[in-house]
């Protein structure tokens, strides 16, 4: 009887011990950050067809960001998503490597955790705080960054943008009948940087600009820009303007939008033109 109350207690230590061990295990289990630069993970991303994490911070990490490392990162479920579809590394914005990264966050504040494609485009981004509010919202930004690279993968045209001064569009738009788009912008707009990144560059919204409109693009503080924006009294960026050969505005809009709502926005101007040229002809 007291072999089997020892054996029975060797027993249940073991399973203790074998409980305690799997559950070390468990929480061990990370997202693997590899020791490597950007340019590094855009080459190992290209060649695994992965997407690139980045925890952009500081050398003395915050207390948040430590919370997010030990009790985030190490969640079964995340570690495995972003292992198998991300190359995850770590930049040290007061090194060298932060400042030669800095110009990829556009104008995003850090500490913060950024997605990008395989060649080096912003995808999306998130705050620790944010996670630590709602865990998922990691998840749910780590999905939709994978589904926004693919759909950039397969999208290969963009809107093209007339080279030449304001004088030579407006004469062509006159030429040709047709309304100019004029994408107004400054270097330091995020959702100017955005648009320009994310939605010029999709099919669809390439196809009915480029089969619409006379494009232009043009920075507000350099050339042309501030004269144009001063005459068409342009303050916020991006602004959107449709405007025909005389140069007037027919259309216009602005701020970041989605391409449904670009779209849209440039149907509204097609409208715009046939109901001015009724009326003129009525």
């Amino acid at each position: 009887m007291k072999l089997r109350k020892t054996t029975a207690s060797l027993s249940f230590a073991l399973m203790l011990l074998l409980g305690n061990s799997e559950y070390s295990l468990a929480q061990h289990r990370s997202i693997k950050f590899q020791n490597i630069t950007f340019d590094q993970a855009m080459a190992e991303a290209a060649k695994t067809n992965k997407i690139i994490f980045v925890d952009v911070n500081r050398t003395v990490r915050s207390p948040m960001d430590q919370r997010v490392d030990k009790e985030i990162f190490t969640i079964d479920s995340v570690a495995d998503f972003f292992n198998k579809n991300c190359i995850s590394i770590h930049i040290d914005m007061n090194t060298e490597e932060g400042k030669k990264f800095a110009p990829r966050l556009a104008m995003l504040m850090y500490p913060v955790y950024v997605f990008h494609d395989k060649k080096g485009d912003q995808l999306s981004f998130i705050s620790s705080g944010q996670i630590l509010k709602d865990t998922s919202s990691l998840m749910v930004k780590a999905r939709s960054s994978v589904a926004i690279a693919k759909e950039k993968e397969v999208n290969t045209r963009q809107i093209n943008f007339e080279k030449g001064n304001w004088q030579a569009a407006l004469d062509k738009a006159k030429k040709e009948n047709k309304l100019i788009f004029l994408d107004a912008y400054t270097m330091w707009c995020r959702p100017c940087i955005m648009m320009a990144k994310d939605i010029f560059t999709l099919d669809k919204v390439a196809d009915y600009y480029n089969g619409n409109f006379i494009n232009v693009t043009m920075d507000m503080e350099k050339g042309d820009g501030p004269a144009v924006g001063k005459k068409y009294k342009i303050a916020a960026y991006p602004a959107f303007l449709f405007i025909d050969g005389n140069g007037n505005v027919v259309h216009k809009g602005g701020g970041y939008q989605e391409a449904k709502e670009f779209i849209d926005l440039g149907k509204g101007a097609t409208k715009a033109k046939k109901d001015k040229t009724k009326a003129n002809l009525n």
